[in-house]
């Protein structure tokens, strides 16, 4: 779907189906979740009794937090409330096309 390369990132679509598996080449693995909002996601996991290891922050597409839940786990919390990547026909990001106000 689309490559960040000054990011080491890459997004693909799995067939038949929304899901998109991110791979980085210079990040650990960690599941990511694609939330409404992520500073309520993360209020939710806290409040369940998780912790925060990465207060919100922005990234180019939205905001990006980094939790345990209850158990331990860790999870990458990210929303899409900039927009989306933008991309040539090779997949390679042009830029962010900011989201409408009108999308959740």
């Amino acid at each position: 779907m689309w490559r960040n390369d000054a990011m080491g990132q890459v997004g693909l679509r799995l067939p038949e189906s929304q899901a998109e598996l991110v791979l980085s080449t210079n990040l650990e693995y960690a599941v990511n979740w694609l939330v409404r909002s992520v500073s309520e996601a993360v209020e939710i996991i806290v409040e369940a009794g998780g912790k925060v290891i990465l207060e919100p922050t922005q990234i180019p597409v939205g905001r990006l937090a980094v939790v345990n839940d209850p158990f331990g786990n860790t999870l990458v919390l990210l929303d899409l409330s900039a927009g989306r990547y933008v991309t040539d026909v090779d997949g390679g990001v042009l830029g962010v096309q900011p989201r409408a106000a009108d999308q959740p």
